[in-house]
């Protein structure tokens, strides 16, 4: 159920936690806690996700210094599910860290698409010549995420011709 869900219809790794006396620092905690089981961490970032608020955002964002590389990525997918501007610096500074793995990068590219912001314009132009393969696909399908989003045409991914 989607109401359920915060209004999002991905069939997600966790349940938000469903605790609404929580506040936004004690989702945060557990959120960042790494001596917590994952599952609970997810239903934090789940619960987090679903107010959608700057709080939540910023709190999320501090997702993106753990020392895995999945819950980074799945931090990364969350923000774009988001579509939240307030996510923008966090995924900035993510996509732009050469030593990030991949996968994340990848999908922090994909998430600034989704934003659409004119914040995200030139960080996307630049990364679609990194060095990284993947990471320099995804912007080049974030900047066809972006355009579609500005323009409200149907199809948003297109494949530049490679001549």
């Amino acid at each position: 159920d989607p109401a359920a869900n915060g209004g999002y219809t991905s069939v997600d790794p966790a349940p938000p936690t469903d605790d609404s006396s929580q506040t936004t620092a004690s989702l945060r905690q557990t959120l960042l806690d790494t001596t917590r089981p994952l599952f609970a961490r997810y239903r934090a970032m789940f619960a987090l996700r679903n107010r959608g608020d700057e709080e939540s955002v910023l709190a999320l964002a501090q997702g993106l210094d753990d020392e895995s590389a999945l819950f980074r990525h799945e931090i990364a997918f969350v923000f774009g599910q988001m579509q939240h501007p307030a996510s923008v610096p966090a995924l900035t500074k993510a996509l732009a860290n050469e030593q990030e793995q991949a996968m994340v990068r990848h999908e922090c590219a994909e998430a600034l698409g989704s934003i659409a912001t004119p914040a995200v314009l030139e960080t996307l132009e630049e990364f679609s010549t990194d060095s990284e393969q993947v990471v320099r696909e995804s912007c080049i399908v974030a900047l066809d995420m972006y355009r579609h989003e500005q323009s409200g045409e149907f199809q948003y991914a297109t494949i530049p011709d490679a001549n």
